[in-house]
């Protein structure tokens, strides 16, 4: 593996930014041969990747918790808006501009669980005054 990496820096002309990467391996690897594979390439082992670009690297099971800071990101977001200063229209478009462009870029790369996806609408439903604009839209 070390030897492929190497015929690749040198064709390529790319390298390896090493105080950034990391190595996972397989759960089916033994720790032994893991860390001697990692020594021998020069990276750190790790059990998890952290995010890229603020999407959460996969690398098992997705469970609840998982993308709870797109949730939290959310509140946030909404949070920072006096809703009082703004007219229906204005909270209508912070809905439609801020939060729901939020998951847009997750949701390229990976199909967010249906629960986020409702605990999402629902912070947008319950941003003061707009479930009065939606019963109005729809009488």
């Amino acid at each position: 593996m070390k030897e492929c990496l190497d015929i690749f820096f040198t064709f390529s002309g790319q390298q390896v930014s090493f105080p950034i990467s990391r190595m996972l391996c397989s759960n089916n690897v033994r720790e032994s041969v893991a860390r001697s594979i990692a020594r021998v390439c020069g990276f750190p082992l790790t059990k998890d990747l952290g995010k890229y670009l603020g999407v959460p690297l996969i690398h098992g099971r997705i469970y609840k918790h998982t993308y709870d800071e797109l949730i939290e990101k959310a509140q946030r977001r909404l949070a920072a808006w006096k809703s009082d200063s703004l007219s229906l229209a204005g909270r209508v478009t912070i809905i439609k501009s801020v939060t729901s462009e939020l998951p847009s870029y997750t949701m390229q790369s990976v199909k967010l669980p249906t629960e986020i996806c409702l605990k999402l609408d629902k912070i947008n439903r319950d941003f003061p005054g707009v479930i009065l604009l939606l019963r109005k839209l729809s009488t």
